[in-house]
């Protein structure tokens, strides 16, 4: 796979995702979490929409750079940092299951972070 089609494929799911989140982060919530107490309160949604943020930042990041940045070993670099970024962030999202703050980890999250970061690693590396 090409480069800058993987950091635009990755850009444009990050994008997506982390606007749904600013967008409407009580859905959000409840969409991860249920109808439990809490869910609609400001304090979450203030924290959803900041994650939400960073995953506009990672897919903004990556679009920029499929455009601009033509250097092979430059977009790269860029796919590994953002598939080591994208592990951070499920590792966070994993984490809150093994310490026993959720029951489970969302579907979202287990399926698309896994995903996005095969795309990555697998176009900077073939």
């Amino acid at each position: 796979m090409e480069h800058t089609l993987a950091m635009q494929l990755v850009g444009g799911v990050a994008l997506l995702i982390g606007l749904r989140m600013n967008l409407d982060p009580v859905a959000f919530n409840k969409n991860i979490f249920g109808d439990v107490e809490g869910v609609d309160s400001g304090q979450m949604s203030a924290t959803r929409m900041a994650i939400g943020g960073g995953v506009i930042a990672l897919g903004l990041l990556n679009l920029y750079c499929s455009i601009n940045v033509e250097d092979a070993a430059a977009t790269e670099a860029i796919l590994i940092g953002t598939a080591i970024g994208l592990s951070a962030f499920f590792a966070t999202v994993a984490g809150a299951k093994v310490r026993g703050y959720t029951d489970e980890i969302p579907t979202l999250p287990m399926v698309v972070l896994p995903t996005m970061i095969a795309v990555c690693l697998f176009a900077a590396l073939m």
